[in-house]
């Protein structure tokens, strides 16, 4: 009997360890990657590839991405359309008091690597750019990834991607992006 269990106890840690080999361990993840889709043609991977999209999908540290972020999003001017703001500031501060400040590129997005900043949750979050501060009115309690909650069209499951005004406003001309 002893040996039958040992037997069924050395399958399962077998089959374990191919799953986690395979990459197949959590399918709810891969679901999640998998729905992402396609990189877009002409941007290579890094970080202006995928803005918008849900960071923490494959950089959380299980995921396929090579760098491992403890918040990462993406901001855009306006509450109308998908421009990107560059050069915003994005000041966080966690339920410890520790604080963190991170810069959008030309393409809205920032992300912070978890070694730099693992905050204690809650956290809060302020938009600057220009000499306007923006707070987010409520605050993040456990997701590292802005648009698991900032998707379009905003609704009852969405507060809409994330932006610095609600109108359209004129900026400052963006100068290139590298």
């Amino acid at each position: 009997m002893a040996r039958r269990a040992l037997g069924k106890l050395a399958i399962a840690c077998v089959a374990w360890s191919l799953a986690s080999v395979c990459g197949c361990q959590d399918p709810v993840r891969d679901n999640r990657v998998d729905a992402l889709g396609p990189e877009e043609p002409g941007v290579p991977v890094g970080p202006l590839h995928r803005p918008g999209q849900p960071c923490l999908a494959c950089h959380a540290g299980d995921g396929p991405g090579d760098s491992v972020f403890s918040q990462a999003g993406t901001v855009y001017k306006t509450s109308d359309r998908l421009d990107p703001l560059p050069d915003a500031i994005l000041h966080f501060i966690d339920s410890a008091h520790q604080e963190f400040m991170v810069g959008t590129n030309c393409a809205g997005n920032f992300f912070i690597d978890e070694r730099d900043y693992a905050p204690s949750y809650p956290l809060w979050v302020n938009i600057e750019f220009g000499g306007v501060t923006i707070p987010m009115s409520t605050p993040i309690f456990r997701e590292g990834s802005c648009a698991t909650c900032h998707f379009d069209p905003p609704g009852r499951t969405s507060a809409g991607h994330v932006y610095l005004v609600p109108a359209p406003v004129t900026f400052p001309p963006t100068v290139g992006c590298q």
